[in-house]
């Protein structure tokens, strides 16, 4: 087990909370910290970060459409939600990654904390909703299960 990259965990935790509560405002810091911190990777890890952001763009981009998601009269994910993608990416490839090397427990870890960071982010913003039916928390559950064990999975090519 390698050592946690405090950095980016912490620089994450700060980043998740200026775009749910400011969205669009504080998208310049945190875009300057996910590049820092790119800068610092190695060029396999960029690699992945680059999927797994367009990866959860795109599941979001599906959730939005299929009426999952909301945000406040916008076709298109909103800017700040992307650079949460991207520093979110950030964050599985630094830290998170190690942890879900178990592909049951990757699913189990997503599963849950996926649609919990959706809920709370959407309690915080009030620029998002989520859908309140059981599909949509299934469908919820089920990608980011998937999404956990593509995560673990993708380690593999730059550990």
């Amino acid at each position: 087990m390698t050592a946690i990259n405090w950095p980016v965990l912490i620089g994450f935790k700060l980043s998740w909370f200026a775009l749910v509560l400011f969205q669009n405002l504080l998208v310049i810091p945190v875009l300057l910290f996910v590049f820092w911190s790119l800068w610092r990777c190695s060029q396999s890890e960029r690699l992945i970060w680059l999927a797994l952001a367009t990866l959860g763009i795109t599941l979001d981009s599906v959730l939005q459409y299929s009426g999952v998601l909301s945000f406040n009269g916008a076709a298109w994910l909103p800017l700040w939600m992307l650079v949460l993608w991207l520093v979110f990416s950030l964050v599985v490839v630094q830290v998170f990654s190690v942890y879900l090397q178990k592909y049951w427990l990757a699913a189990l870890i997503a599963a849950v904390s996926g649609p919990m960071a959706y809920l709370g982010g959407a309690a915080l913003s009030g620029q998002m909703q989520v859908s309140h039916t059981t599909e949509a928390y299934i469908a919820l559950v089920l990608c980011w299960a998937c999404f956990g064990v593509l995560s673990g999975w993708s380690r593999r090519f730059y550990a």
